[in-house]
């Protein structure tokens, strides 16, 4: 009766709900920062308090912590009641003066079309790299981003990221502390983002543009259900869908399980399957 009894506390203790707070260095809450469980199963991103929970994840899951300018953190789930994050430094943009013309011109011929991706229940990222050649010698500054979207809630939000590629041509770390988040209102939308106020210079090897999804309220959209350590739990999928376009080569990547991976790595391996390589369908208006 003992052994029967404690198998039955067993996988209740396990799942038992993980929560806690993010803060910085001066211990002030960070909002809006991502949340993943390491394995993929979930995710979550915190309120206005720097407050977080996931029921679904174990005591010994662990999760990985991501803020704009601030150094990714892993760490047991046991052990996230208090998460302080640090900051890196980001150097800041000299001060754009516009001239009295200003020039323009679009990149990434991100367009519509019928195809889409979904972050599901955790809080990917995906993002579309931009080269720094010739083509934008006379604008290198960036006025708006262009993001296609399909919204089945009426007022999504989303986060924009800017990063920098390390040496093995992978994203890494932002060129803004502050996040940028653009709301996206409900069905089939062409969003134009203005962030020509940040300064953001592309770096001389270019630059990644990034979506970031946020699990908020206001991004629910249908509960589904899914299985977890034997057990089954209710959880929600979030909007928006992001539009895909087909290229020839990829230039883009999608941030899961605490790392970088290049998105051609997804491509379906049937061998039936049409071969169509996509990328986010992501733009910019560059400005001089």
């Amino acid at each position: 009766m003992k052994k029967l009894l404690l198998f039955l506390i067993f996988p209740i203790s396990l799942c038992a709900q993980i929560s806690g707070k993010v803060v910085n260095a001066d211990n002030k809450p960070l909002p809006l920062t991502n949340i993943w469980v390491l394995d993929g199963s979930d995710g979550t991103t915190t309120d206005s308090l720097g407050m977080f929970q996931i029921p679904t994840a174990l005591a010994t899951d662990t999760l990985v912590f991501n803020n704009s300018g601030y150094h990714i953190f892993k760490e047991e789930a046991s052990k996230t009641t208090n998460v302080q994050l640090q900051a890196y430094e980001i150097p800041q943009p000299a001060l754009l003066v516009l001239p009295e013309k200003s020039f323009h011109h679009t990149i990434g011929n991100a367009h519509f079309e019928n195809m889409y991706f979904t972050p599901g229940n955790v809080p990917y990222m995906y993002g579309r790299f931009f080269e720094n050649n010739a083509e934008i010698k006379t604008v290198q500054y960036i006025d708006k981003v262009i993001v296609y979207t399909k919204s089945a809630v009426p007022a999504a939000t989303i986060k924009i990221r800017f990063l920098r590629m390390n040496e093995y041509g992978c994203p890494t770390n932002d060129l803004l502390i502050q996040p940028i988040i653009a709301e996206i209102k409900r069905g089939n939308k062409k969003n134009l983002i203005q962030v020509l106020k940040y300064n953001i210079k592309i770096p001389k090897n270019g630059i990644f543009v990034a979506v970031e999804w946020l699990l908020t309220t206001n991004n629910q959209f249908r509960p589904a259900n899914f299985a977890k350590a034997g057990q089954l739990f209710e959880d929600f999928r979030y909007q928006p869908d992001v539009m895909n376009n087909k290229v020839e080569k990829t230039a883009s990547f999608r941030y899961m399980y605490g790392e970088w991976f290049p998105n051609d790595q997804f491509q379906s391996r049937n061998p039936n399957a049409p071969k169509e390589i996509v990328d986010p369908a992501i733009g910019l208006i560059l400005s001089n």
